[in-house]
């Protein structure tokens, strides 16, 4: 290790071993006001590094690096990046902000080094193991753990969801297996806790009433569920939430701001008595606070719904909720509900119609889904046909994927319904407004024949109503009403 940091130190970005690091990084330029999470992951490949970082602030939409554009790689909390490096020389980059009236390309400099600590810098090899480990199939997901002292008694069935299962055990025990290779025990309330021997068991023992959530697409659950009560801070602040039983308990002061995830409020959440941190994967990109959470023997649960690959499967979720605060015949009762608005549309016939999610950011470039996408497939669940854009030889297709006006509109413009993408870029006042946008608009059929719509900006937060919001879907594509409680009709 020691060679290594050398070798580092004397050539910089030069030929070091192909992995993951922890880099830490020092950002000047500005006013002064916006910083960088540190350390951050650096991945070197073939000699080539390249560090995925964080803002202090969401509003980042772009950088500039060695003339090169990149385009922040989240749709939800703070702006990340996964840009080229080098290390211990300054870097002159640019990055442009939307927090103004109009969005400011602002200069900034950057220094990453690794540190010749074996402590600080070394390479995390808990991280790398997080970050690659081999998922679980749905055979071996199927498969309960032996616990000493307890008898295996089922496994519940799955709807949808692929990414976890829940094996019942006597005396009313139960583990979560997710198929990232973590095991959940729950433990009822006034129990023993049984001998476990395996290391990635998790003991989550109940009562689970004053939880840290970090992972907010859970808070709908808990909504729909009545368990909001169960959660003391939030990992987002008061003006991140869209779902007014949050604003609410804060402005109560009910529920307080604990910290974001990769920056928690250790000391908050030990005088709370803090009993479970629900994380969502970006916890993985911050494996030391993964560890000081579990020194403050405060268990750390790692929501991956938004893994699952049916639209619906993330709605399942609500199970393991409902299971963890002792409210499953009420997650049982919602989950149903979403599912007969979902099968509600399986005998309409929209006769093809073609729909294309976008939106335009302040460089004129289309921001849209790929065909694997989950909104895709809840386009096509409503009955309609999702129009993407050409296959871009990455396997998949289903993030987000940035195209030019024209390219956008030589495969969009006969789509008959445009839906514009408000939760990540404010939509236009108007038809009027978007046709300004950019020149391609006029001449779109959807938008010749007033067939656009918007988002709410709140649509990524309920994962609780994918059927609402299926359901939704069904009524732009029928054209009966201007309004649902999802989508609106640009005027």
């Amino acid at each position: 290790m020691f060679l290594l940091f050398f070798t580092i130190s004397v050539i910089g970005c030069g030929n070091i071993s192909d992995g993951e690091y922890a880099a830490s990084v020092t950002l000047t330029g500005g006013s002064g006001k916006a910083t960088i999470e540190s350390p951050c992951t650096v991945t070197a490949k073939k000699g080539k590094l390249t560090a995925r970082i964080v803002w202090s602030s969401s509003n980042y939409d772009y950088m500039i690096v060695d003339g090169q554009r990149y385009d922040k790689v989240n749709t939800d909390g703070n702006s990340e990046f996964e840009i080229p490096i080098v290390l211990d020389k300054k870097m002159d980059v640019q990055a442009d902000t939307t927090a103004m009236s109009k969005p400011h390309l602002i200069d900034y400099t950057l220094i990453f080094s690794v540190s010749d600590s074996k402590d600080d810098a070394k390479i995390e090899d808990e991280s790398a193991k997080e970050t690659k480990v081999k998922l679980k199939t749905e055979i071996e997901l199927e498969k309960p753990p032996v616990i000493a002292g307890l008898t295996y008694e089922s496994t519940d069935d799955n709807n949808f969801a692929k990414c976890y299962r829940i094996h019942r055990y006597s005396g009313g025990y139960a583990v979560i297996s997710i198929d990232d290779g973590r095991n959940y025990l729950i433990v009822p309330d006034g129990k023993e806790i049984p001998k476990v021997e395996e290391k990635d068991m998790k003991i989550l023992q109940q009562p689970l009433d004053k939880i840290y959530l970090a992972a907010s697409g859970a808070m709908c659950q808990f909504d729909t569920i009545g368990a909001t009560e169960n959660i003391a801070l939030s990992g987002i602040e008061r003006d991140d939430w869209y779902i007014d039983s949050a604003v609410k308990m804060m402005d109560e002061g009910t529920l307080k701001y604990g910290g974001k995830y990769s920056a928690p409020n250790y000391e908050m959440m030990v005088s709370d008595d803090i009993d479970l941190a629900i994380e969502s994967t970006m916890i993985l990109h911050s494996p030391k606070v993964i560890e000081k959470l579990e020194q403050l023997e405060i268990p750390v649960f790692i929501d991956r719904s938004s893994y699952e690959q049916d639209p619906v499967g993330r709605c399942e979720w609500i199970k393991i909720y409902g299971l963890l605060t002792g409210k499953e015949k009420e997650a049982e009762q919602a989950f149903a509900e979403q599912i007969v608005k979902v099968t509600s549309l399986d005998d309409i016939d929209f006769s093809g119609k073609t729909v294309s999610f976008f939106s335009v950011n302040s460089e004129h470039l289309i921001f849209t889904r790929g065909k694997d996408d989950y909104f895709a497939k809840m386009v096509e669940k409503a009955g309609g046909v999702y129009v993407a854009p050409p296959q871009t030889g990455k396997e998949g297709n289903s993030s987000y994927l940035s195209v030019s006006t024209e390219a956008y509109y030589d495969y969009a413009r006969d789509v008959d319904i445009l839906i514009y993408n408000a939760a990540i870029e404010d939509a236009p006042a108007d038809l009027a407004e978007l046709k300004q946008t950019d020149v391609i608009f006029n001449d779109m059929k959807a938008v010749k024949n007033g067939d656009v719509w918007y988002t709410d900006k709140s649509l990524y937060q309920f994962a609780n109503k994918t059927g609402d919001i299926i359901s939704d879907l069904g009524g732009v594509l029928s054209g009966k009403s201007d309004d649902t409680g999802f989508f609106h009709k640009l005027k």
